[in-house]
């Protein structure tokens, strides 16, 4: 089995058995200006400090990759909805200087069975960095 991260209870792997991976990974960092308009003149801008760090990623769950798609998704709206923080560390590495918690998901759900049980999915996960006091 080769471990590639995690986020909590959210496991990236991939064994003989299941595939549970990620791509189009992005990690946004911004910092934040003030404008002070002047008579006559240009704009001053002053540094007030920095937004906190986004990251994204896309997930994949499939039957066929034995993953249960739904299992999957019902984890990801559970910690979403309790407000649930952990480090996202991928490989040997933590990601960012805090620790994140999902603000959206979105799921498409993209192949179902004659009994409309769920196939396969793919779900987006926004994540926010989370500071503490």
């Amino acid at each position: 089995m080769a471990l590639i991260g995690s986020w909590g209870n959210i496991i990236f792997l991939i064994s003989p058995y299941e595939i549970k991976t990620f791509d189009d990974m992005s990690w946004e960092s911004t910092a934040k200006y003030a404008s002070h308009e002047r008579h006559l003149k240009d704009p001053l801008i002053e540094f007030t400090g920095r937004d906190n760090d986004t990251i994204s990623l896309n997930m994949f769950f499939s039957v066929f990759l034995g993953v249960k798609p739904i299992a999957e998704i019902t984890k990801l709206l559970d910690a979403q909805r309790r407000g649930e923080v952990n480090r996202l560390v991928i490989g040997p590495k933590a990601y960012g200087l805090h620790k994140w918690v999902i603000t959206n998901t979105s799921k498409s759900l993209e192949k179902f069975d004659n009994h409309g049980n769920l196939l396969a999915a793919k779900v987006s996960v926004s994540f926010l960095a989370y500071i503490e006091r």
